[in-house]
């Protein structure tokens, strides 16, 4: 039934009455539909960690796999197939891009500055090098006396990494922190 008094003239209870069926809308969460704030699927989430935590988090699971694995094939075969995954790996995602820019490629990305330490050595248009003295995996995998699975996960996959990124770009590298020594050396070198 449609009221005939003016809404001026409405009491409270007409008042309330007419209004509720709005207030009921949006309070049954149909705001979402209006609104172009919805809330993030609990995938989407913030996950509030430091790095080192989340490295733990991410990397000992990961240790913890590679150890059992190394109970059933013994530790060398397991570092041999480790090293091997990731030369398969690499030749797959493999891409000859054509506007590959050497330059770009070795400024790399700002997320390497909370994961390691390094100086550049040297920078030209066809070289680059840089020595690591802190590295975040380096620490990761020697807390948990598995700096040669971390090697031959982490610090092996540079190579095909660098062959991955361009046929033309190579890595030379004599030293490294997971292996023992006082840095890491990386110096990639662009034929191109």
């Amino acid at each position: 039934m449609k009221s005939s008094i003016p809404f001026t003239d409405q009491n409270r209870r007409q008042f309330i009455s007419t209004i509720l069926p709005a207030c009921a809308l949006s309070c049954s969460g149909l705001r979402n539909v209006f609104s172009s704030e919805q809330e993030k699927h609990k995938f989407h989430k913030d996950f509030v960690h430091t790095y080192e935590e989340a490295f733990r988090w991410r990397f000992g699971y990961y240790i913890d796999l590679m150890e059992r694995f190394a109970d059933y094939l013994g530790r060398n075969n397991l570092i041999k197939m480790i090293k091997r995954a990731n030369d398969d790996y690499y030749k797959m995602v493999a891409e000859n891009n054509p506007n590959f820019s050497f330059v770009k490629w070795c400024e790399g990305g700002s997320i390497y500055e909370n994961m390691m330490t390094s100086t550049v050595v040297e920078k030209t248009d066809n070289i680059y090098e840089i020595h690591v003295t802190e590295c975040l995996w380096t620490q990761t995998f020697k807390e948990r006396n598995a700096t040669d699975i971390g090697y031959a996960t982490i610090c092996y996959s540079d190579f095909g990494s660098a062959r991955a990124a361009h046929p033309q770009l190579s890595l030379e590298r004599t030293k490294s922190l997971m292996e023992g020594h006082d840095c890491c050396n990386h110096r990639w070198t662009w034929k191109g």
